[in-house]
């Protein structure tokens, strides 16, 4: 029987970092699971971030953890995603943790089995065995950002030509001289569009609604930052957003939190946004088409200098259509619309279900995880009404943590900051917990109802209520029942979250969580 002291789900910065903090606490008795062949999650080589173009749009001066500690210095202001991979591996040598890595571990199931001890089953991708561990804390590292969301249009399986997902990017495919279709104008669509138009023989670009972009400016690390690097110190307190106030705002963002959600702030920035699409784009009538109609930041915002000007080019066709794909046939794609378009590859960039519990997880008595978050198997287990404190801990589920979970984040959280802290604060209480001989901690029913509502209120004012997107309603059971705001997320700022969790906001620790 495999028993450790702490599982880990998850080798991507979240469960690299957590473990890096449980070895400064002592705490070597890990095992890191990875469904994956390589380290990196989202960012891995092979990853579902390994499409052409990819790059992460935070700076890598604040996004990569770390880098005082290993002396790396990020190549650009704006790095790919095979240097990100490359870091991570860096990283865990670095640090000593790639001995605590199992790769092609998938987790199917996490049970509560005894007093401290749960059960994780796995099934071994390399041999296709099912295998089993024991642990008496388990660390749900595994990312919003590690199953594709597939359109489910009918026909899909009828097109003769080649398909897939952004996330599952075929490396086999050759898009040379092809008539390429895309569905989405995200994130990753916006890296792929500007990476393979001059490739293809045409590329047709299928948007339901348009996105806003600011300019990335990248360039080359220059050489103040590499002498401040080089000086030491420089990256931590660049990337460290302060919450008492010691450090300035996060320099990635042009904005502060406040402004965000200020009408006229908002307002303004949007004026000088559609002045560049109009620059940018040659037709107006395109530019008219790729210009939101809701507030900067509503949706997620595209980080990237050549998106617009892309649809200059004379092989690229703008297909705006908010009704979307409706079917597939053997030829190509059907609108709402009724138009057809034929197409020789289709290359769905629809992102990802981030709300999605992708293994069961059996609590105290019973109790899921898929019950306590109004999942089931009519919404895809979706969290529909997520309920945790911090979006760390859940009730009847003592010494099950998630990181990066929701209610934990907004959408303009620099993510790797809150895997710091939250890997920081997981690793010190298991520590505590060790010294004063508690063999478990679950927050209790009180703490939870009361964070949950304070996530709900957080959208008080915020201007992701003022479209439709995933922060806000991410399931279509959300939009069919009409909900307004969610309980999913925390709409405040990074630095009132890092209050509650470690300013002691909601009170002391003590009357929040149950010890046994």
């Amino acid at each position: 029987m495999n028993q450790y002291e702490v599982v880990i789900i998850g080798s991507g910065f979240s469960g690299l970092t957590c473990a890096h903090y449980l070895r400064e606490e002592g705490i070597e008795n890990i095992c890191i699971l990875e469904k994956n062949k390589s380290l990196g999650g989202v960012w891995s080589h092979g990853g579902v971030g390994s499409y052409p173009g990819a790059a992460c749009d935070v700076q890598s001066y604040t996004y990569l953890p770390f880098l005082d500690e290993t002396g790396f210095i990020p190549s650009k202001r704006y790095v790919s995603q095979t240097e990100i991979a490359d870091y991570a591996e860096l990283l865990v040598d670095h640090f000593d943790i790639r001995k605590h890595i199992n790769f092609l571990q998938k987790v199917v199931a996490v049970e509560y089995v005894d007093f401290g001890k749960w059960k994780v089953e796995i099934l071994d991708l390399a041999n296709d065995t099912k295998t089993e561990v024991f642990a008496n804390h388990v660390v749900c590292a595994n990312g919003p950002l590690s199953t594709p969301r597939m359109p489910e249009f009918g026909g899909m399986e009828e097109f003769r030509g080649e398909s897939f997902h952004t996330a599952e990017w075929d490396k086999n495919a050759n898009l040379k001289g092809k008539k390429v279709g895309i569905v989405g104008t995200g994130a990753s669509a916006a890296q792929v569009i500007t990476s393979i138009a001059d490739e293809v023989e045409s590329l047709t670009v299928f948007q339901r609604t348009a996105t806003w972009a600011i300019e990335r400016e990248d360039q080359p690390t220059p050489p103040d930052i590499i002498d401040a690097f080089k000086a030491g110190g420089y990256s931590s307190k660049l990337r460290y957003v302060d919450w008492k106030g010691e450090y300035p705002p996060d320099p990635n963002l042009p904005f502060t939190f406040e402004q965000l959600h200020d009408e006229n702030w908002n307002s303004a920035v949007c004026d000088l946004l559609t002045e560049r699409i109009k620059n940018d784009v040659d037709d107006p009538e395109t530019a008219k088409l790729l210009t939101p109609d809701y507030p900067f930041f509503c949706k997620r915002v595209l980080i990237i200098d050549d998106y617009f000007t892309t649809f200059n080019k004379e092989n690229v066709h703008l297909v705006n259509d908010p009704g979307g794909v409706v079917a597939v046939n053997e030829a190509g794609l059907e609108m709402s619309s009724g138009d057809s378009y034929e197409l020789e590859v289709i290359i769905y960039a629809t992102g990802f279900d981030a709300g999605l519990i992708p293994f069961s997880v059996t609590g105290k008595n019973g109790v899921t995880l898929a019950n306590k978050f109004g999942a089931s198997a009519e919404n895809n287990f979706q969290m529909i009404e997520p309920k945790t404190l911090w979006g760390l801990h859940v009730n009847d589920m003592p010494n099950f943590y998630m990181m990066v979970g929701p209610q934990s984040l907004n959408p303009v959280t620099n993510v790797t900051l809150l895997c710091e802290e939250q890997g920081k604060y997981i690793a010190q209480l298991v520590s505590s917990m060790k010294i004063k001989n508690k063999d478990e901690v679950e927050p209790l029913e009180e703490a939870v109802e009361n964070w949950t509502e304070k996530c709900n209120v957080s959208s008080n004012g915020k201007i992701w209520l003022q479209c439709n997107n995933w922060y806000m309603k991410g399931t279509k059971d959300d939009q069919s029942a009409g909900r307004s705001r969610s309980k999913a997320m925390w709409m405040e700022s990074h630095e009132s979250y890092l209050d509650h969790l470690l300013g002691g906001a909601d009170g002391h620790q003590e009357d929040l969580l149950k010890f046994s």
